[in-house]
């Protein structure tokens, strides 16, 4: 039997448009964030206070940027899951994947085919505020973490000032393909089920970054 993912459709239209951005997502990552983006996504994976063994969900993970920080922390006794819709990034994903402890598995975020509390720590990298389920996704991933479990979050955020410019232009041409909505303020809808314990912008205003933990 065939099994249909049934999907919104704005959510067919992010996952084409990440689908058609595959391969070239990761030059386009360079690119918006001046080459500069390791050192957050190094500083979050730190923020999880993560350990050798943890269990590490990777919601949205896209083309497994993260990855090799989160496997700097959980070391080969750890499992590290990524869960992406769009199966192109995922493709781009496996390639990166140098490990025995990663799997990655094809889902919409909000529907997440996992059990209650299985996770350690819970990573969402830029992708909240473009999928228009994300209310569903914090609750799926409130369900699936642990109770003393941590969830990091790196999240588009619009730059303001002229030393930006160049930020400010390039945050239009990407809001415009994936529609991304900057007034949702994800501080708010995560607090109902985690308590926030950091909350800073950072690479010159281009990244929301927010950590909390199981309420």
């Amino acid at each position: 039997m065939k099994v249909v993912i049934r999907m919104p459709k704005t959510i067919r239209e992010v996952v084409a448009a990440y689908d058609k951005s595959a391969p070239l997502y990761d030059l386009m990552n360079q690119v918006y964030f001046f080459g500069g983006d390791k050192r957050f996504r190094s500083t979050l994976a730190e923020r999880l206070i993560l350990k050798p063994g943890d269990a590490v969900l990777d919601l949205c993970c896209g083309t497994g940027l993260d990855f090799p920080f989160l496997l700097k922390k959980i070391k080969i006794q750890g499992t590290l899951l990524g869960v992406d819709l769009s199966s192109e990034m995922l493709q781009q994903a496996k390639k990166k994947i140098g490990s025995e402890v990663v799997n990655l598995v094809r889902s919409d975020a909000s529907h997440l085919p996992l059990r209650d509390k299985t996770f350690d720590a819970i990573l969402v990298s830029f992708c909240l505020k473009i999928t228009p389920t994300y209310e569903k996704t914090i609750e799926e991933a409130a369900r699936v973490l642990k109770p003393a479990g941590r969830i990091g979050i790196l999240a588009n955020n619009k730059p303001s000032g002229p030393l930006w410019l160049p930020g400010i232009i390039l945050t239009k041409v990407l809001s415009a393909m994936v529609k991304i909505d900057f007034e949702i303020n994800l501080k708010e809808h995560l607090s109902k089920k985690f308590i926030i314990i950091e909350d800073r912008k950072m690479h010159g205003g281009l990244v929301r970054f927010l950590v909390g933990k199981m309420r």
